[in-house]
C-alpha cells in the first residue's frame, strides 16, 4: 500500500514518527513521510527506505498550523495515499475531511492524552481549559470511531479509547545487540545521562541543582532539545560538570547510552504524567543502565520493585543526589540493576514486538481493501 505519514509539529525524524513506524511501514510498503524541518537522518530524499518530504513550520500556532495544512494537502495531492496516517490532534479535522471524502483510510496516532495535556499549557488561560479539554476530547473520540484505525502510544491514554479499531503500540526501543560496556569502578567521574525533552516539567533544573549535593565526581550528559533560551542558561549556568549534546538522532544515541553509568528520568508530578509511561526508561534498560527515576505512576512497580533502578522525589534535588551516591556506592549494584533492565527489554519492552502490532494492522487493513474492492467488482 502506499502510505502517507503526516505531522504538523514533530520533526521528520523525529524516533517514534520516522524512525520507528515509518521505517517499519517500509519494509512492507511504499512509504512517503511529510514533516517539519530538514532530515538529519542522512538523506534528503529518501532514507531507510522511506520518502521524505520536510517542509519549514514558521509563525506562530495559528499561522504555523495553516501553513502546515498547507504543506500536508499538498502531499496528499502529490502522493495519492491508500493511507493517511496521522501524528498530532491539530491534523484531526483534516482527518475527518479525507475520511468523509473517501480519498483514503485514515490512521490516527495518539501519543498521549491531550485533555490532559491541555491542562499545563501555559499560553492557554485557565478558564478554557477544562472545557476544551471536554470539547476535543468529545471531537477526537467521534472521529476515533469513524477513522479506520487509531494506534495509542500509552496504556494510560489506551483507557480512553475502548473501540474495537484502537491498538496499543508502545514506543520501545529497537532490539539493538547487546554489546559489552565497562563498568563504574571509581577512577573517573560517574557519568549520568537524560534523553528527552528538556524542560521544566521533565525535571531537567532538578537534576543540574541535585550535581550541587553529590560528592563523588560526577558529570550530567543533558540529549535534546531546551524549550527555551532562558531555561538553558538557568541550568547550564555556572556548571562545568553537564554536558549538553543537543537533538541527538535515534540511531546515534545508543553511542551516548552505552558510554553512561545512570540512567535519569526524575519526570516531575503533572497531569499528563501521572499515568505516562515515556520511553526513556526503556532506552536505558537497552543500554544496561540502573535507573533513577520518579516515585509515582508505574515506576515504582516496573523499576524499583523489578530491581532495575530506584525511585525518589523528583522535586528533591537532595534525594536525586542521595540515590546516585547510594549507586556510586556500589558499582556491583550498577551492573546487577543493568543486566536485570536488559533482560526485561530483551523480553517485553523492546520495538521488535510493537512493530508486529503495526505491521499486522497494516495487513488487516489491505485485506479490508481487498474483500470491499471484490464486492464492488
Amino acid at each position: 500500500m502506499k502510505i502517507l505519514v503526516a505531522s504538523s509539529l514533530h520533526p521528520i525524524d523525529d524516533p517514534r514518527v520516522f524512525q520507528k513506524e515509518a521505517v517499519s511501514l517500509a519494509k512492507r510498503h511504499d512509504v512517503h513521510i511529510v514533516a517539519v524541518g530538514a532530515p538529519t537522518c542522512g538523506a534528503e530524499e529518501n532514507s531507510k527506505g522511506v520518502s521524505l518530504h520536510p517542509f519549514e513550520r514558521r509563525g506562530g500556532k495559528i499561522l504555523g498550523t495553516i501553513r502546515a495544512y498547507r504543506e500536508i494537502l499538498k502531499r496528499v495531492r502529490e502522493v495519492r495515499p491508500e493511507v493517511f496516517h496521522f501524528h498530532d490532534p491539530d491534523l484531526v479535522p483534516l482527518g475527518l475531511w479525507l475520511n468523509s471524502v473517501g480519498k483514503c483510510k485514515v490512521i490516527y496516532d495518539i501519543h498521549e492524552d491531550v485533555k490532559k495535556t491541555l491542562m499545563k499549557k501555559r499560553w492557554l488561560p485557565g478558564p478554557l481549559k477544562k472545557p476544551l479539554g471536554w470539547l476535543f476530547g468529545k471531537l477526537e473520540m467521534m472521529a476515533v470511531r469513524r477513522f479506520s484505525a487509531a494506534v495509542v502510544a500509552e496504556p494510560y491514554a489506551m483507557k480512553r479509547f475502548k473501540v474495537p479499531n484502537a491498538v496499543l503500540i508502545r514506543n520501545y526501543f529497537p532490539l539493538f545487540p547487546d554489546t559489552p560496556r565497562s563498568v563504574f569502578d571509581g577512577s573517573r567521574p560517574l557519568r549520568l545521562i537524560y534523553v528527552g525533552s528538556l524542560t521544566e516539567t521533565r525535571g531537567v533544573l532538578s537534576l543540574a541543582k541535585a550535581l550541587d549535593h553529590i560528592r563523588t565526581p560526577v558529570e550530567l550528559v543533558l540529549a535534546g532539545k531546551f524549550h527555551s533560551d532562558d531555561f538553558r542558561s538557568k541550568v547550564l549556568a555556572n556548571r562545568s560538570n553537564i554536558r549538553y549534546l543537543g537533538w541527538v538522532p535515534l540511531d546515534k544515541v545508543f553511542d551516548f547510552l552505552h558510554e553512561a553509568d545512570i540512567g535519569m528520568n526524575c519526570i516531575l508530578p503533572a497531569p499528563s504524567h501521572d499515568e505516562m509511561l515515556g520511553t526513556k526508561v526503556f532506552d536505558y534498560m537497552a543500554a544496561r543502565l540502573p535507573i533513577i527515576t520518579s516515585n509515582f505512576s508505574v515506576w515504582p512497580e516496573m523499576v524499583e520493585k523489578a530491581g532495575c533502578g530506584l525511585c525518589v522525589d523528583p522535586a528533591d534535588p537532595r534525594a536525586i543526589a542521595a540515590a546516585v551516591e547510594e549507586l556510586a556506592s556500589n558499582p556491583e549494584r550498577i551492573a546487577s540493576m543493568g543486566e536485570v533492565g536488559r533482560k526485561l527489554f530483551e523480553e517485553k519492552y523492546n520495538w521488535s514486538m510493537e512493530e508486529t502490532k503495526l505491521l499486522d494492522l497494516y495487513d488487516s487493513l489491505s485485506e479490508n481493501s481487498e474483500a470491499e474492492a471484490g464486492r464492488d467488482e
